[in-house]
C-alpha cells in the first residue's frame, strides 16, 4: 500500500501544479493581459482599408479626352497599361490616354503608386491626384469583409480635371506631319510648336520620336523627354530675326540701306565667314531674305557688346520662359563680359547662343503680336468637382522687347523671306506668311560638324495681324537638306492641314471674306464643298457669279468660310476654300460611328480610337450602350459616351 499511496500522492501534487498554472495563465490572459489580447483579436478582425480618390482626367482646350482614369482590370487600347494593384491596402487607378503617342512627352503618364510622372501629369499632379480616404472594415469567420454602422472612416476627395490649351485635331496633324517628315529626310528627329502669339497659349507641341504612355516602360528615358523644352540648340539662321530686330529698334539699318554682301566672305579675327549665296551691295531686306551670314556680320560688328546682350537677354534666352511643365532648360548666353571679339558676330546668325526651341518660338511671337514677350500658356484652366475653377488662362506679359512699328517692319521683312527668299516651299496660296528659315552645324570634338545639322523654319500667318505661329525643327535630315528645303515644307502642310480642318475655329479669323459691291445681287444658300475636288467647286461658284479664294494648294476641299446654309449675295462678298494637298494625312470630317455595345471596353476603345474618334467611358467592363448610335454619319469631329456595366 505504501508505494500506491506515494503514486496517488506525487499525481495529486502534479495534478494541483498543474491546474494551479493553467489557473495562474488564465488570470494573466484574462486579468492582467486582457486588454492586449482583446486589441490583438480586435486588429485581426478589422482593417484600415484605403478608398481611392478617381484622379482628374486631362482633356483639351475644347473638352476632348486626352487622359482619363479607368478602374478594374487591364483595358483600353489593347495594352498593358498602369493596371490595377493591390499594394499597402491600396488599389491603383488605371490611366489611359486615348490619342497614344500622338501627346505622349507633352501629357507624361502615371506610375503605380498613382503619381505623376513627367509633362502635365507631374507638373498638375497636386490638382489630379485629389486627396485619398479610407475606412474600417470588418472580417467574419469566414474570412469575409464588411463595414460596421458607426465605424470611422473618411471619404475620399476626387482630383480636379484639367484643361490643357492644346487642340487635339491639330496635335494630330502635327504629329502625322511630323512622323511622315522623319521617315522621308530619313532624320533623326524632328520638333514642332504651334501657339497663339497673341495670348502664348500652346496649341500643338510635339515631337518625334514620340512615346505611348500607355507602355511608358517600352521606351527610353529619352523618348519620353519633352525635346521642345528640354534640349538646347544653337538655332543658326532662325536668330537672325533677333539681330535685325535690334539694328531696326537701334535705327543702325532701314530695310532698303545697302550692306556689301562681298561676294560671299568676311574676315574677323583670322577666321573667314562664308555665305553659300554669294551677294554684292545688297539691301538689309534682301540680306535677311537670302539669309546672308557676310551681311549680318558687318550688321552686329556695328553693336556694342552690353547693348547686344540687354536685347538677346531681353527676348528671353538665357532663361527659363516659365512655362508650367517639367524639364525645361533655360538655354546657354554667356554674359557679354565674357565674350570673344567674334561673339557678338557669331551670336547675329545664330551661333555662340544655345536655346530651347520654346525660347526660339517666344521670340518670334514677340514680334507677332507687336514686340511683347510672353510667358507660354499650357493650362487653360482646372476644374474641381465643386464646380469652381482654379488657374484660369491669363495672358502673362514678361516685357516689352521692340516697339510695334519695329515689329511692324520686321514682319514685312519676314514675308520677304517666304515669297522671295529660302522660304519660298513654306508659302500658302491665298494667305500672307512671314518667317525665316535657318540652318545650323552640330557641334563635334570642338569643332563644327558638315555632316550633322539642325534645319529649321518658324512662322507666322497672316502678316499684318498675326493669329497663329508655327516652328518646325528637323534633327540631322539627311543629304545636307537646310532649312528652306525641309522645315519650311513641313511648316506649310501643317498650317494648310489645319486651316482646312472644319473644327479648327482659328481659320475664319485667319481670312475673312473681303466685300465687294455689286447692286445686281441677289440672295444664294451656299452649298456644303466638303469633300469635293476644288475643280468642281471653284467651277460651280464660277457659274454662280461667286468670288472665292482658295487657301492651300490641293485638290480636294476640306472646309470653307462661310459655312454651308449661309445665305450670301451673288458678286458681294467672298467664299474662302481651305483644301490640303493630302485627305489621308489626318482624320476626315465624315465618321461612321462603330458599333463598340456588348465589347469589353479595351475592345471599344481599340475599334474608336482606329477610327479616330474620342470616347469617353463611363464605368469599366463590357459597354452596355453608346451615346450615338452604331452607324450614324457624323459630318464633324465627335466624342461618343460609352456606357458600361461596372460604375467606377
Amino acid at each position: 500500500m505504501a508505494p500506491y499511496k506515494a503514486r496517488v500522492i506525487a499525481v495529486s501534487v502534479f495534478l494541483v501544479i498543474f491546474f494551479l498554472a493553467v489557473a495562474g495563465k488564465l488570470f494573466t490572459i484574462q486579468i492582467l493581459d486582457g486588454g492586449k489580447y482583446a486589441l490583438n483579436s480586435k486588429m485581426q478582425a478589422q482593417k484600415r482599408r484605403i478608398l481611392n480618390a478617381h484622379r482628374g482626367d486631362i482633356y483639351d482646350r475644347r473638352g476632348r479626352q486626352l487622359a482619363v482614369g479607368v478602374p478594374g482590370g487591364r483595358v483600353a487600347l489593347g495594352l498593358d497599361v498602369l493596371g490595377v494593384e493591390e499594394a499597402a491596402g491600396k488599389a491603383v487607378l488605371q490611366r489611359v490616354y486615348p490619342m497614344g503617342e500622338v501627346a505622349g512627352p507633352l501629357l507624361g503618364y502615371v506610375g503605380k503608386d498613382g503619381y505623376g510622372l513627367g509633362g502635365a501629369e507631374f507638373a498638375f499632379d497636386h490638382y489630379l491626384r485629389g486627396e485619398d480616404g479610407w475606412e474600417m472594415v470588418h472580417r467574419d469567420g469566414k474570412q469575409r469583409m464588411y463595414r460596421k454602422i458607426g465605424m470611422p472612416g473618411k471619404e475620399p476627395k476626387d482630383g480636379a480635371d484639367l484643361y490643357l490649351t492644346i487642340d487635339v485635331n491639330l496635335q494630330k496633324i502635327v504629329h502625322s506631319v511630323l512622323k511622315q517628315t522623319v521617315e522621308s529626310l530619313n532624320a533623326k528627329g524632328a520638333m514642332c510648336i504651334v501657339m497663339d502669339p497673341r495670348t502664348g497659349k500652346i496649341l500643338a507641341m510635339a515631337n518625334e520620336p514620340s512615346f505611348n504612355p500607355n507602355i511608358p516602360s517600352s521606351y527610353s528615358l529619352t523618348d519620353r523627354q519633352n525635346k521642345p523644352i528640354s534640349l538646347i540648340y544653337e538655332p543658326g539662321s532662325t536668330f537672325k530675326a533677333v539681330t535685325a530686330s535690334v539694328a531696326l529698334q537701334e535705327g543702325a539699318y532701314a530695310e532698303n540701306d545697302l550692306i556689301n554682301g562681298n561676294n560671299g566672305t568676311f574676315e574677323i579675327y583670322g577666321d573667314t565667314i562664308r555665305d553659300d549665296s554669294r551677294q554684292g551691295l545688297i539691301t538689309f531686306s534682301k540680306a535677311l531674305a537670302v539669309s546672308s551670314n557676310v551681311c549680318f556680320a558687318q550688321i552686329a560688328s556695328g553693336f556694342k557688346n552690353d547693348l547686344f546682350y540687354r536685347y538677346v537677354r531681353d527676348f528671353g534666352f538665357g532663361a527659363k520662359t516659365g512655362i508650367a511643365l517639367p524639364g525645361e532648360e533655360g538655354g546657354i548666353l554667356r554674359p557679354a563680359n565674357t565674350w570673344s571679339g567674334r561673339t557678338r558676330v557669331s551670336i547675329a546668325f545664330g551661333y555662340e547662343v544655345s536655346a530651347t526651341f520654346l525660347q526660339m518660338m517666344l521670340a518670334y511671337a514677340a514680334v507677332a503680336n507687336g514686340g511683347v514677350l510672353l510667358t507660354p500658356i499650357i493650362c487653360e484652366r482646372i476644374e474641381k468637382k465643386n464646380g469652381t475653377t482654379a488657374e484660369p488662362a491669363k495672358v502673362r506679359p514678361v516685357r516689352r522687347v521692340i516697339s510695334e512699328e519695329t515689329a511692324r517692319r520686321l514682319r514685312k521683312m519676314m514675308q520677304n523671306v517666304v515669297e522671295n527668299g529660302t522660304g519660298k516651299q513654306a508659302v500658302i496660296p491665298g494667305i500672307p506668311v512671314g518667317g525665316k528659315t535657318g540652318t545650323s552645324r552640330k557641334s563635334e570634338a570642338g569643332s563644327y560638324t558638315k555632316q550633322r545639322h539642325w534645319s529649321s523654319f518658324i512662322g507666322f500667318l497672316p502678316v499684318d495681324e498675326p493669329s497663329l505661329l508655327c516652328g518646325v525643327v528637323i534633327d540631322e535630315p539627311a543629304g545636307g537638306t537646310g532649312g528652306g528645303a525641309a522645315a519650311a515644307p513641313a511648316f506649310r502642310k501643317i498650317m494648310s492641314l489645319a486651316l482646312a480642318h472644319p473644327e479648327f475655329d482659328l481659320s475664319d479669323k485667319i481670312l475673312k471674306p473681303a466685300a465687294v459691291q455689286d447692286t445686281q445681287s441677289r440672295q444664294i444658300k451656299l452649298p456644303d464643298f466638303s469633300g469635293r475636288k476644288t475643280v468642281t467647286v471653284t467651277a460651280q461658284l464660277d457659274s454662280m457669279k461667286i468670288a472665292f479664294r482658295i487657301v492651300g494648294d490641293g485638290n480636294i476641299v476640306r472646309h470653307q468660310t462661310p459655312p454651308s446654309g449661309t445665305f450670301t449675295e451673288n458678286r458681294v462678298g467672298e467664299v474662302v476654300l481651305f483644301t490640303d494637298e493630302n485627305q489621308q494625312t489626318y482624320d476626315g470630317a465624315v465618321k461612321v460611328i462603330p458599333d463598340g455595345i456588348g465589347k469589353e471596353l479595351r475592345d471599344a476603345f481599340n475599334i474608336f480610337n482606329a477610327k479616330g474618334i474620342p470616347i469617353y467611358a463611363v464605368g469599366s467592363g463590357k459597354v452596355l450602350k453608346q451615346s450615338i448610335a452604331p452607324g450614324v454619319i457624323m459630318s464633324k469631329a465627335v466624342v461618343c459616351t460609352l456606357y458600361c456595366d461596372r460604375k467606377k
